[in-house]
Order: C-alpha cells, then sequence, then structure tokens
C-alpha cells in the first residue's frame, strides 16, 4: 500500500514548511491527483487523516483534491496560519 507512503511524505512536507514559514498551522492543502497516478484516492487520504490528527500543526488541516490527467501528486496551493 503505497498510499500511506504518499501520505506520509505530503505531511512531513506540509509540517517541514510550517517550520520554515514559522507558521503554526496548516489550514488548506490543494492536490492535484493525476488519474494516471495509481492512487487509491480513499487510502491516500485515509492515511493522511490518521498522520495529521495527531499533530497540532495539520489536525485541522482541509486538503481539497483536483483531478486531472497526469500521472502525479502534486502539492499545488497552501494556506498556513
Amino acid at each position: 500500500m503505497h498510499e500511506f507512503t504518499l501520505a506520509q511524505g505530503l505531511h512531513t512536507q506540509l509540517l517541514d514548511l510550517v517550520r520554515q514559514h514559522e507558521m503554526k498551522t496548516v489550514r488548506m492543502a490543494e492536490l492535484s491527483i493525476g488519474t494516471n497516478a495509481g492512487i487509491v484516492e480513499e487510502s491516500f487520504l485515509f492515511g493522511f487523516n490518521v498522520l495529521a490528527s495527531q499533530y497540532e500543526e495539520t489536525k485541522e488541516t482541509k486538503l481539497v483534491v483536483i483531478h486531472d490527467d497526469s500521472a502525479d501528486l502534486m502539492l499545488q496551493r497552501l494556506e498556513l496560519e
């Protein structure tokens, strides 16, 4: 199940960005998930939510998923507080 590893990578990236910009929380993260990326979206979101719930910086993070025709998973936009 590589979705959990991908979710873990995203979560780590978000925590790094919070610290880098000296903020407190991730309010929103917008992702694009390509239809050819081979990602089971429900598994990815479940994994992310499990991780996010364990950290003050991400426990209230809203993930917005956009679908496109690529084979990529990309962080498109971020709102920090």
